[in-house]
C-alpha cells in the first residue's frame, strides 16, 4: 500500500501547486508519485490545457480525477486497444474505438470514401448498426 499524503484547503488556495511541486521534488528522489484530485461538484474538466488533471499529467504517470458518478483516470504506459478492452471493457457487449484503421480482424466502419476497401461509408445508420450486429 502506498504511502497516503492528503493536500487539503479552501478553493484556490494553492493545493495543486503544492502537489506539483511535491511531485517534482519525489521523483526527481526517484519515488514513483500519482495524484488523484476529488471533484466533488462534478465539474470534472479534464484533458483541457490548465486544468488541474492536465497540470499534474505533465508531470507524473498516472493521474485520476474522482468526482460523484465519474472517476477519470489517465496512466501513461504504451497500450494497443486490444489489450485495453481486455483490461477495462471486459463488461461491455460492443466497444467502439476511433481510430486504429490498420488493426486486422475486426470489423471496420469508414465515414471517409478515400479509405478504399473499409465498409459502410455512405450507408445509413440502420444499416451500419446492421453490420454491427452482423455475426
Amino acid at each position: 500500500m502506498p504511502e497516503l499524503v492528503f493536500i487539503v484547503g479552501f478553493h484556490n488556495s494553492g493545493k495543486t501547486t503544492l502537489a506539483e511541486k511535491l511531485a517534482v521534488e519525489l521523483t526527481k528522489m526517484g519515488f514513483k508519485v500519482g495524484y488523484i484530485k476529488h471533484d466533488p461538484k462534478g465539474h470534472a474538466v479534464t484533458d483541457k490545457e490548465g486544468s488541474d488533471s492536465f497540470r499534474m499529467f505533465q508531470l507524473l504517470d498516472k493521474v485520476a480525477v474522482v468526482s460523484p458518478q465519474r472517476t477519470t483516470f489517465y496512466e501513461r504506459r504504451e497500450d494497443d486497444p486490444i489489450s485495453l478492452v481486455q483490461e477495462y471493457f471486459k463488461d461491455c457487449q460492443i466497444v467502439l474505438l476511433e481510430g486504429w484503421k490498420f488493426i486486422p480482424g475486426y470489423k471496420r466502419i469508414s465515414t471517409s470514401p478515400q479509405l478504399d476497401g473499409f465498409p459502410a461509408y455512405s450507408k445509413t445508420l440502420e444499416e451500419v448498426i446492421a453490420f454491427v450486429l452482423a455475426k
